[in-house]
């Protein structure tokens, strides 16, 4: 695994669709900084998360400043949905980590209008083209073996604390997960994580 940059600005994307959790892990993530003591912002862009639309959400460390979703590329993305990572290339360039979930949501216009949608290998291998390197990982089936469907996005949080260099520790990130969670959730959360952090270096 290579180490991912650590210049004074680092910006991680997280890009889903809703109901996926991109903005609770933008949000665990940004949590975790604070207790670390760091300078961040968090922003975030949502359409109809009820109904699986386009959610994205940005934590950048080093920074006060409110970081432009649209704007310059980015240290780390962490697609949990293929299509919708896709849909963020144009923040990866040659610096950028991405970390992809293997699931693809077809959107619903694409039933509607027949349109041909790219396979998984088309997906990642258009982001590789970019990328300093691209991580694909099986976060549903993780999650379900956490304990439950709703933790993909602690699976990833987890993949993404144990990047090389990453600027929040596992163990922060774990503390502000689990503060956020409730009795029942909880566990399920610690196991993903921990889920998602083996499945980085296997």
């Amino acid at each position: 695994m290579k180490p991912v940059a650590s210049p004074q600005r680092f910006v991680v994307l997280f890009a889903g669709v809703g109901g996926q959790g991109a903005l609770s892990a933008a949000r665990f993530l940004g949590e975790a900084g604070h207790r670390m003591g760091q300078a961040l912002t968090v922003s975030q862009l949502h359409g109809m998360s009820q109904r699986g639309g386009a959610v994205q959400a940005s934590v950048c460390f080093g920074s006060d400043q409110v970081v432009s979703l649209g704007g310059a590329g980015v240290d780390v993305l962490v697609g949990l949905e293929l299509l919708e990572a896709l849909r963020m290339i144009g923040r990866v360039d040659a610096r950028t980590v991405v970390l992809c979930n293997r699931f693809l949501l077809p959107p619903p216009a694409a039933a509607l209008t027949g349109a041909k949608l790219p396979t998984e290998a088309q997906v990642v291998d258009e982001l590789r083209q970019r990328a300093k390197q691209v991580v694909v990982l099986d976060a549903v089936a993780l999650a379900d073996q956490a304990g439950g469907r709703a933790s993909v996005n602690t699976v990833m949080l987890g993949a993404l604390a144990a990047l090389p260099g990453f600027p929040v520790t596992a163990e922060a990130l774990r503390t502000a997960v689990l503060a956020a969670s409730s009795s029942a959730a909880g566990p399920v959360n610690e196991r993903a994580m921990a889920l998602g952090s083996s499945a980085l270096h296997s």
